[in-house]
């Protein structure tokens, strides 16, 4: 009732020129779009009823961590093109009022801000963003050759850029897992899954946590780019203490049964190597979690990871 009365009086005031901040609730929509280099957009809108019977249009974007030099600049620009639709009919056009927002893997409870359209409130309506393709570089001479474009699709927000030092980074000091390594998983309510395994090494007198990560086969499209994400949420322990790394930032690889002999990367836990540390239990702590959320026309899917 509180958002209604304020939208209400925010309409009364001068419509979408004033906007109004909230929450997004379970029922939002999702528009992802994807640079031809890596990267992309996410946008999260809902639609909200106002005191008078009006329709509010609530919303949030979010924008890939890393991007490609080419591709600077080019979400929020993105976002000011886009128009959105309900059952055909545009109600609004450039979303710049939205709020940009860190990329997350479920957008219910995330923070939005609101304006008023011009539409009557219609129980069950659903919104329907579009985001124009574009030509962000025609690969000239200036760029190398180098074709950019961002078109509706892909895993937006989630992608990671094309980046050779990143890449670098998660290659280095690559060591071979043993058959001892510890191996945590869990499977996606859609199919497919995420594994990790990984150790405690000693490296330069200092302990390690050396591990790779797999997607399990069966994804759909909604989840192909989560695994990276859902890893940054989760944490290991040695003997209960929990560990001062990202398993997040370890080196992916492709599926396999047994992961004995596996190319590792290795993360410093800020611990000085000591011998009985390899005898100290190592568990790999995954979160269970609505990894993706999103209605349309057709209906609501909800995607949930389970540790196993």
């Amino acid at each position: 009732m509180r958002f209604a009365l304020m939208i209400a009086v925010i309409a009364a005031l001068g419509g979408p020129a004033l906007a109004l901040d909230v929450r997004l609730g379970p029922g939002l929509s999702l528009a992802r779009g994807s640079f031809s280099t890596g990267g992309g957009v996410t946008v999260a809108t809902e639609l909200r009823r106002t005191a008078q019977g009006g329709t509010a249009l609530c919303g949030a974007w979010a924008e890939s961590e890393s991007q490609s030099v080419y591709t600077l600049g080019e979400a929020r620009r993105a976002v000011a093109h886009a128009s959105v639709y309900v059952a055909g009919r545009r109600i609004a056009s450039d979303l710049g009022f939205m709020p940009k927002i860190e990329p997350r893997l479920d957008y219910a409870g995330a923070p939005a801000r609101c304006v008023a359209v011009d539409m009557p409130w219609r129980a069950g309506a659903v919104p329907e963003v579009f985001l124009p393709r574009a030509v962000i570089s025609a690969g000239g001479h200036n760029d190398g050759g180098q074709s950019v474009h961002f078109r509706q699709t892909g895993p937006g927000a989630q992608g990671e850029a094309f980046e050779i030092v990143p890449f670098l980074t998660r290659q280095s000091r690559l060591v071979r897992l043993s058959p001892g390594a510890t191996v945590a998983g869990g499977r996606y309510s859609s199919g497919g899954g995420l594994r990790v395994a990984a150790e405690i090494v000693p490296v330069n007198g200092r302990a390690h946590l050396c591990g790779v990560w797999s997607e399990l086969p069966g994804q759909v499209p909604q989840t192909e780019a989560v695994g990276r994400a859902l890893l940054r949420e989760a944490h290991a322990t040695l003997g209960g203490r929990r560990l001062a790394v990202d398993p997040g930032d370890l080196r992916r690889v492709r599926a396999r049964d047994d992961y004995t002999g596996a190319h590792a990367n290795c993360l410093d836990t800020g611990l000085g190597w000591q011998p009985v540390l390899a005898r100290e239990r190592l568990r790999l702590h995954l979160p269970a979690r609505v990894v993706y959320r999103s209605t349309t026309p057709e209906g609501a899917q909800v995607i949930r990871f389970a540790p196993s």
